[in-house]
């Protein structure tokens, strides 16, 4: 059987690139029972942990912000703010006093201290005299009732209405499981979903993500049995292994519970994984288990002449039964990991050097999603080393159209990256990955590989035409290094 735990940082790099500020919204379980919790903005700062610790991409910025509820209306309303567990508050926009608003944006992940208050930056939509400002004006909603910036990062805002209905509302905890690219291992094809983290609902230490990960549909003979070293049961998989974390740890999926129901994370929590009867523990305990030698060899050693040579470290271990068979192997690590230490190591340098600078190209659906009265959005992001401007950039796209759906394709082993599109058809996100790459200046044929996959989940199987985002009347088209602050856009 394939070991799974050491795939966990490939699927942590690909949950980040996919799921983006979105994650923030995750759901978010309590490492103590397995209970939901709103999670503030200090998931923000632990999930950025985890990704230096993958080394993984992930960009932050989410204009939707700290937000528990509305942040657009078909009519107007006040902003309010809640603190940690308090209730909510009416909220001030410092400068402009106590206006109606139709909608705002966050422009930054974190809170700053100005004017003797805790503040987020945003964009707000002012109504004058009932009439709705087509154009935002920039302003500072204060943390009502946060004191620290440890309760700023715990403050989440909405719009209450006033007049009319909510359009568009955003909710901590509400962002389901999320489809990865499959991941090759071997002769491996492992689907993999990324469910949420557990964490500590105090918002101390890190977060651990949770993934699931079950054999490609595509490894079953024609019996419907799994063959090869790919024979394993639907596995959780909790931790992302990065540098400085502490090593993933693997429990059986139960067959009995729904994934991501409450009950299967309570399963997760307390760490259940089989039930072992007396008479097996009895059975392990008698059984006697075959010495061995564990030799490692070193690759890169040479001799005083600079030729090379080879060096060995060998542990014996002799006919023991259980627990000491186990405990000797134990042991025999130490000796290994220092003898791979004193060892010099082989270094691979065969992944291309990430150059360019990122694009980040916002799509809208030109119709609601038949699952809510809200559009589709989609964000690609890839690299670039054409050195256009922002200008030519935004007329190289502003009039690109493609259809979404269900069909993951990604572009790997170039320097831009890997960017992934969600398309009806594999030739049709092709087609949009090589309109980048035009961009880009090359051939998205000629260099590097494509991947191509399907998700079953109604999420990414939606299929509506797309373009790219305008609204708030400017292209939401970037070309920006860092997450931080407002990108500049052209109009």
């Amino acid at each position: 059987m394939i070991a799974l735990a050491p795939l966990a940082p490939i699927a942590s790099k690909a949950a980040l690139a996919l799921g983006g500020g979105a994650l923030t919204k995750a759901v978010t379980r309590s490492l103590l029972n397995g209970a939901a919790f709103q999670a503030g903005a200090e998931l923000i700062y632990q999930i950025a942990d985890w990704a230096r610790s993958v080394d993984g991409d992930w960009d932050s910025f989410d204009p939707e912000g700290p937000t528990d509820g509305c942040y657009e209306l078909d009519g107007y309303g006040s902003p309010y703010s809640k603190t940690g567990g308090g209730s909510w508050q009416r909220s001030s926009l410092q400068g402009l006093g106590d206006p109606y608003i139709w909608k705002w944006e966050f422009l930054s992940n974190s809170p700053e201290y100005r004017q003797q208050r805790w503040v987020y930056n945003v964009n707000a939509w002012l109504v004058n005299g009932g009439v709705p400002d087509p154009n935002p004006t920039n302003a500072y909603v204060s943390c009502t009732g946060a004191s620290n910036e440890s309760e700023a990062r715990a403050t989440v805002f909405k719009i209450e209405p006033v007049e009319g209905q909510c359009k568009e509302e955003s909710t901590p905890g509400s962002e389901g499981p999320l489809a990865l690219p499959p991941i090759e291992s071997g002769d491996c094809i492992i689907n993999t979903t990324f469910h949420g983290f557990l964490a500590n609902p105090n918002g101390t230490g890190g977060v651990q993500p949770v993934f699931v990960m079950e054999p490609g549909t595509n490894l079953r003979a024609s019996g419907g049995v799994i063959v090869g070293e790919c024979n394993f049961e639907p596995t959780i998989v909790v931790g992302g292994g990065g540098d400085g974390q502490p090593p993933p740890n693997t429990i059986p999926s139960p067959p009995d519970k729904e994934p991501g129901s409450d009950d299967w994370w309570k399963f997760l929590v307390a760490g259940a994984t089989v039930e072992i009867t007396g008479a097996v523990i009895n059975a392990l305990f008698a059984k006697k288990y075959p010495g061995l030698i564990y030799r490692m060899v070193s690759v890169c050693e040479k001799d005083a002449q600079g030729e090379p040579i080879s060096e060995a470290v060998e542990v014996p271990i002799p006919d023991l039964t259980a627990p000491d068979a186990q405990l000797a192997r134990l042991d025999a690590i130490v000796e290994l990991l220092q003898a791979s230490k004193n060892f010099k190591q082989p270094i691979c340098r065969d992944r291309p050097k990430l150059e360019g600078d990122w694009r980040t190209i916002s799509f809208r659906s030109t119709e609601s999603s038949p699952y809510g009265k809200s559009c589709l959005r989609k964000r690609f992001r890839y690299r670039s080393l054409s050195g256009l401007g922002l200008g030519d950039v935004v007329n190289h796209w502003k009039d690109f159209t493609w259809t979404s759906g269900p069909v993951c394709v990604t572009h790997k082993g170039h320097s831009w990256g890997t960017p992934q599109v969600w398309a009806a058809t594999a030739d049709e996100g092709k087609r949009v990955i090589q309109h980048a790459a035009g961009e880009a200046g090359f051939d998205a044929n000629q260099v590097g590989e494509w991947g191509i996959s399907n998700s079953a989940s109604p999420r990414y199987g939606v299929s509506l035409p797309m373009k790219v985002d305008t609204t708030g009347d400017y292209y939401w088209i970037t070309e920006r290094d860092g997450s931080d602050g407002r990108p500049i856009v052209a109009i």
